[in-house]
């Protein structure tokens, strides 16, 4: 089968111990989102932030508008944008890179995705536990230090040495997440917690063997479901596992024991992990794993601790702080499981239409240079295409007998490398825009293209739009003294009959004549737009307008509250919506195959990993996709 240039499971993580998305009304919850360092790089911390991120995005459209927006550009709704947009083209004399981009399509920086479907704050992913539940507690107990640390207060048991005290998390575990761990520190056992000597003969694994004291503590650390009583320790009553510091017993869902591990008490600290791939669960201490210790588990689960004497004190650390245990290492080899079974599967050969599998590996091999190629011509690159092409032929030449190059099975279409005059006029387009160039991109769509502004009128204002942000972006520029070459003017003259010549105009520019020339052109957009509006799109005309003309307010636009309209990476999301209408128009799709598949396989990943499984380690951008 198809092989993979690299290992994802060996990506390197974030280095901040967590990531933080304010999102105050995301999902109906007050608090922020945040997502430990070892989830930094799964789906769901992408679902986090991306769904922060629209939310955001519409907001901030209903307050002030967003320049040009239009329903061709809701992008990377599904966190399938990051970083840079145009492709990192193919070089036919870096053989590497080939079989980088056939391999695992890794030669690609990142793909910019149209995508209709809209995230709303009910499709939010759901958030993780943080803290302990105000509303989750016993009234034997107090919290305190951030929400993070329990004390038992008391009244002690009396009578009856089942009644305890029990507090859960403000959340439960989303399976989505595909392994959560948390970790409690006892910082006292409390009144009643003990300490004695150890014979002389014993030979337990689990008692120290520094000091001949064994410390214990009459604390439970586990997990349980939303309708269990609080007034038990976690593991004695059904829906309920724990593990306990008095004996190093655990309790699944009744309160008969099983032998586990070493006692804990204080300064002790204790890590639990679910591990939704397997639906087990383990348990650390001070940093070292123990085995499994509970198997199969099942329904909505939160972090539990239980109490039993006065004077009990922990605090809990949800992956707000460093764990003492090296969670990451266990994630990435979690991770590595689940690419090792993915690399092992074998297709039934039904699927494989009653070929071989030598046979199969050849047509999936076809297959992913036919997309690969199919992706650069759709952006525009024939070059690349051609280039790209000709080294797939050569590669089949050595590898394969004459009789197979003679029936066709790796020899691409001719359709896919024959030069395409229309993806060459689309390319010229696309990098005029990328540059700056408006009025180029604009000329150029007017004479290759003559449909598209009429058909599209939203378009052509987004593109007025970003002229004038680029006429602004210069006049900043110009007065911060940061004009370089590569920032000089392009063409930036409002006259509809200045030459087409590549040669562009780079005079050096003075401040005075281009604020003039920005206000004259800002003038001229507002009165040809000032009473418009685009009844098929969700762009707001006014707001639009006044939110780039809100550059003219400020003495210092680069470090203004508007300051992101003049970044050049805002020019991408014009130049693919030109792009997508052009090929519309052309009667062709604004999505490349290759980009379908991949928001095809990331949103099936997306809704299998809802209930946990093998999927929730997998993260298709990420893992595939991210430079």
């Amino acid at each position: 089968m198809a092989s993979f240039s690299h290992d994802p499971a060996t990506k390197v993580q974030q280095s901040s111990v967590t990531t933080t998305v304010t999102t105050p009304a995301l999902a109906g919850h007050p608090d922020e989102f945040f997502v430990p360092k070892y989830l930094a790089s799964t789906c769901y911390a992408d679902c986090v932030a991306n769904s922060a991120a629209q939310l955001a995005s519409q907001t901030a459209a209903q307050t002030r508008g967003s320049p040009g927006s239009s329903t061709t550009s809701s992008r990377s709704t599904f966190g399938l944008l990051d970083g840079e947009t145009t492709p990192q083209l193919y070089n036919h004399s870096d053989s590497s890179k080939h079989s980088s981009l056939v391999r695992g399509l890794s030669g690609f920086q990142a793909f910019d995705l149209p995508e209709s479907i809209q995230t709303t704050p009910g499709d939010a992913p759901p958030h993780l536990p943080s803290c302990w539940s105000s509303e989750g507690v016993s009234q034997s107990m107090e919290i305190f230090g951030d929400m993070l640390e329990v004390k038992f207060a008391g009244p002690p048991a009396k009578g009856n040495e089942q009644e305890a005290a029990a507090v859960r998390a403000n959340h439960p575990i989303p399976p989505q997440c595909g392994l959560f761990y948390f970790e409690v520190e006892v910082l006292s056992r409390g009144k009643d917690g003990y300490a004695f000597p150890l014979p002389r003969t014993s030979t337990s694994v689990f008692e120290r063997d520094d000091p001949i004291i064994n410390e214990r503590s009459f604390i439970g650390v586990g997990f349980c479901g939303p309708k269990v009583q609080l007034n038990k320790m976690p593991g004695w009553v059904s829906d309920s596992w724990g593990y306990h510091g008095d004996d190093g017993n655990t309790f699944a869902c009744q309160n008969s024991g099983k032998q586990y591990g070493p006692t804990f008490s204080t300064n002790d600290v204790i890590g639990c992990g679910i591990n939704f791939r397997n639906r087990t669960a383990f348990y650390t201490k001070n940093g070292m794993a123990l085995e499994t210790a509970f198997k199969d588990l099942k329904g909505t689960l939160y972090p539990a601790v239980g109490m039993r004497t006065i004077g009990e004190h922990v605090r809990a650390n949800f992956g707000q702080r460093d764990f003492v245990f090296d969670i990451e290492s266990y994630m990435r080899e979690e991770k590595a499981k689940t690419y090792m079974q993915i690399h092992a599967f074998q297709p039934p050969l039904e699927l494989l239409g009653g070929r071989s599998s030598a046979r199969a590996d050849t047509a999936i091999t076809q297959t992913i240079h036919k997309l690969i190629s199919s992706y650069l011509a759709h952006n525009g690159y024939v070059d690349s295409v051609r280039a790209f092409a000709g080294d797939v032929q050569k590669e089949a030449n050595a590898f394969s007998s004459p009789k197979s190059v003679e029936d066709g099975d790796v020899k691409m279409g001719e359709s896919e490398i024959a030069e395409d005059l229309e993806a060459i006029n689309r390319q010229k387009i696309r990098a005029a825009v990328m540059e700056g160039n408006i009025n180029r991109a604009l000329k150029l769509t007017e004479l290759f293209f003559p449909k598209v502004f009429e058909d599209n009128p939203e378009i052509l204002f987004q593109l007025k739009c970003r002229k004038f942000v680029e006429l602004m972006r210069l006049c900043a520029l110009a007065k911060k003294s940061e004009y370089t070459e590569d920032d000089e003017m392009h063409d930036v003259s409002n006259d509809d009959d200045t030459d087409m010549r590549d040669a562009e105009f780079r005079a050096t520019p003075n401040l005075a004549d281009l604020l003039n020339e920005s206000i004259r052109y800002g003038q001229k957009l507002h009165e040809s737009y000032r009473n418009k509006n685009f009844p098929s799109s969700t762009t707001d005309v006014q707001k639009a307008l006044n939110d780039i003309f809100a550059l003219m307010a400020y003495p210092d636009p680069i470090n203004s509250a508007v300051a992101y309209l003049l970044a050049e990476d805002g020019r991408a999301p014009v130049a693919e919506d030109l792009n997508s209408a052009i090929l519309v128009s052309q009667g062709k799709s604004s999505v490349a195959k290759l980009e379908r598949l991949i928001q095809h396989t990331t949103m099936l990943m997306r809704e299998l990993a809802e209930q946990g499984g093998q999927s929730a380690f997998v993260n298709v951008r990420h893992d595939f996709l991210a430079p």
